[in-house]
């Protein structure tokens, strides 16, 4: 069974180590490898997934070109790469216009680290860009551990959000709101927005997981894992063990990624760094090192 996490972190060499650290130290946990690529490679061959995609996060304005680049540069298989921007970007259509040209799928937004709720006016533009490019958003939804309440975000929210932008292709991480799951079930389930498993397995009881992808529909779901500061292996492993059928694990853990991202992979899996796979669509070939 092919398996696509839709939720990791890499960070540039440069820096890997030590924003690995400093952001483990803020919320209170240790990452599970280094922040590299080669790390997050090393830790999909042991947990046995195939595909991943990297959400970086702009959290200065000045940063975003850059991230676009280099998460460009880094958009081959089988890590792909979002881009981010910033609520204070001067011209987010231009990033965003940039970032398709790039080959990039979307980008990775997180309200707390960036500051914004999903009605701030700095953010109009920005919805209405990724709708009209078609890019696709990872947003942080719910809580944060490395935040305290209030939070910038909630199931309420997200569904006002893709009311107001009917065709906005937006996935609502850590089960739609991380730590306000029955909220999720009440308000959002259904809804027509992506959720991920992300760092989820274990903290929501397992048979209130399988309720709520029932509820929201399998085919909606993703997996994800939020690595490094979840094992991949574990959250594999158990997400294995749920007592879902076999057509609602292929769907979570590969087919809806596959639909989502347009990808395109053989059984062949042995694609390097120095050797990107001609499988995977033009659309990220565009971002692949020449």
């Amino acid at each position: 069974m092919l398996v696509f996490d839709v939720h990791t972190h890499i960070f540039p060499d440069a820096i890997a180590a030590r924003t690995v650290d400093k952001l483990g130290e803020k919320a209170g946990i240790s990452p599970f490898y280094d922040g590299t690529r080669k790390g997050l490679q090393a830790s999909m061959a042991t947990a046995g997934i195939d595909g991943a995609l990297n959400c970086p996060i702009a959290t200065r304005p000045d940063q975003v070109d850059s991230i676009i680049d280099w998460a460009a540069r880094n958009n081959y298989w089988p890590i792909l790469s979002l881009g981010s921007i910033h609520p204070d970007s001067p011209e987010p259509d231009r990033a965003l216009t940039r970032l398709k040209k790039a080959g990039l799928p979307g980008i990775k937004l997180h309200p707390e680290y960036q500051q914004f709720t999903l009605d701030d006016p700095r953010m109009s533009r920005i919805w209405q860009a990724c709708r009209d490019l078609d890019l696709l958003i990872m947003l942080h939804a719910g809580a944060d551990i490395a935040f305290s309440p209030p939070f910038r975000t909630d199931p309420v929210a997200i569904v006002r959000l893709i009311e107001q932008y009917p065709g906005l292709k937006l996935i609502a991480a850590h089960f739609g709101s991380w730590r306000m799951w029955e909220q999720v079930a009440q308000v959002m389930a259904g809804a027509s927005v992506w959720i991920d498993t992300s760092f989820t397995m274990g903290l929501l009881d397992d048979q209130q997981l399988i309720t709520l992808i029932r509820r929201h529909g399998a085919e909606r779901v993703l997996f994800g894992t939020d690595t490094p500061w979840r094992s991949q292996k574990q959250d594999l492993q158990h997400f294995y063990s749920l007592e879902l059928s076999e057509k609602e694990k292929r769907m979570i853990l590969w087919k809806n990624a596959e639909s989502l991202l347009n990808l395109s992979l053989t059984e062949d899996k042995s694609a390097t760094d120095e050797q990107p796979s001609p499988a995977i669509t033009e659309t990220f070939a565009a971002g692949a090192p020449k």
